[in-house]
């Protein structure tokens, strides 16, 4: 049996989360704000504003670092959706908030829940005599890491508006828990938070552009954690069995788990390309790039949450143990399905959207998916 997967984007940035996520997999508690700390904040920043001025390809590095040892860190929603959503407010006033990101001087997070897009906001918004209030209520935001300030997508006026929040004026949530993967969720209601008039960064149509393209960045670097935890979890399962002994022989001996293992490796090699299809669609602008990620994602959720299913099971007693890195993969490979919308969600607004008395076109369909 053969465990080799390749990384999909090798390089400095990768090893360096790899050794990272190596370092600290069995940790109960992760020392200070690793992500920022490791300057991990400032890859999407510009140069001019003192950042990396990098790609969503370089981020990918150290999401695919950090997702192949099974280490939860909120990267995509510190590092992708934050800065693409700055970046897209007027220069005034972005740019000091994006030197002090790629400086980490502040830590902002998004205010949004984890399993929807970051423009499917539920809050709303006021005038007031001193600026604005907020009310709504938010489940499932990542509080993994502290927060000074949270970025928040509200409802003003009929139109989308972002508010950049002191943490303390939000005040602490509702409810706080840890979520399957291992995160730290949070639910915060905001019952008449009044906020200054400066904390609204931006609103209207720019805004809602914004905030497609933080939704593309956070799907498409979602399928990239997916695929990662999926080639991580097939590797392990494939030492488990030629490790594992019974009736004399190694469980890897077996041609019923052999055969299994070779479906898991073959549908992540096809994860794996539809991924690399993905980037490419992003990196050309290419038309429809949302329905690429629609269909990508329903693909992946579906042979990741089979692969993490099986090897589970192939575990025996011990994939039902936290202790073991292949149950943790598992879990998070369950869990990224609903991250921004899972295969339900996808495929009703896929639905919704196509013509009745068509088909999709060759164009718009990713290779080897179901038409």
């Amino acid at each position: 049996m053969s465990n080799h997967f390749s990384p999909l984007f090798p390089g400095m940035l990768f090893d360096a989360a790899d050794r990272f996520a190596q370092d600290h997999q069995h940790s109960a508690t992760l020392p200070g704000d690793p992500v920022r700390e490791l300057g991990w904040t400032a890859t999407l920043v510009p140069e001019a504003d003192g950042g990396v001025g990098g790609t969503l390809a370089d981020l990918a590095s150290v999401v695919e670092g950090l997702a192949a040892q099974g280490l939860q860190l909120p990267v995509i929603e510190t590092c992708a959706v934050v800065p693409l959503l700055l970046r897209a407010a007027p220069a005034e006033v972005a740019g000091p908030w994006l030197q002090a990101v790629a400086e980490s001087e502040v830590q902002i997070a998004p205010l949004a829940a984890l399993s929807h897009l970051p423009e499917d906001g539920t809050l709303r918004a006021v005038r007031s005599e001193s600026g604005f209030v907020l009310d709504g209520r938010v489940d499932g935001v990542d509080a993994t890491l502290p927060a000074s300030h949270w970025l928040a997508a509200a409802t003003l006026d009929g139109a989308p508006a972002l508010f950049l929040v002191d943490a303390e004026r939000i005040g602490a949530p509702a409810a706080r828990y840890r979520t399957m993967e291992g995160r730290q969720g949070a639910d915060f209601v905001l019952t008449g938070v009044s906020v200054p008039a400066t904390a609204l960064l931006m609103q209207g149509e720019p805004l809602r552009a914004a905030l497609a393209d933080a939704g593309d960045a956070a799907l498409l670097l979602t399928l990239v954690d997916t695929v990662a935890a999926q080639a991580a979890l097939i590797r392990h399962t494939i030492t488990h069995l030629q490790e594992r002994r019974q009736f004399g022989v190694a469980l890897a001996t077996f041609q019923v788990l052999r055969h299994r293992v070779a479906d898991m490796y073959v549908k992540a090699q096809c994860a794996q390309g539809l991924v690399v299809h993905a980037f490419q669609a992003q990196e050309s602008a290419a038309p429809q790039l949302r329905r690429t990620l629609q269909l990508a994602k329903l693909s992946i959720a579906e042979t990741a949450r089979a692969a993490a299913e099986a090897a589970i099971q192939m575990h025996g007693g011990m994939g039902l143990s936290e202790e073991v890195l292949a149950t943790r993969l598992a879990q998070r490979l369950i869990a990224s399905e609903f991250r921004y919308g899972d295969r339900l969600t996808q495929l009703a607004v896929l639905l919704h959207a196509a013509p009745a008395s068509s088909t999709p076109s060759s164009a718009n369909t990713l290779p080897g998916s179901a038409r």
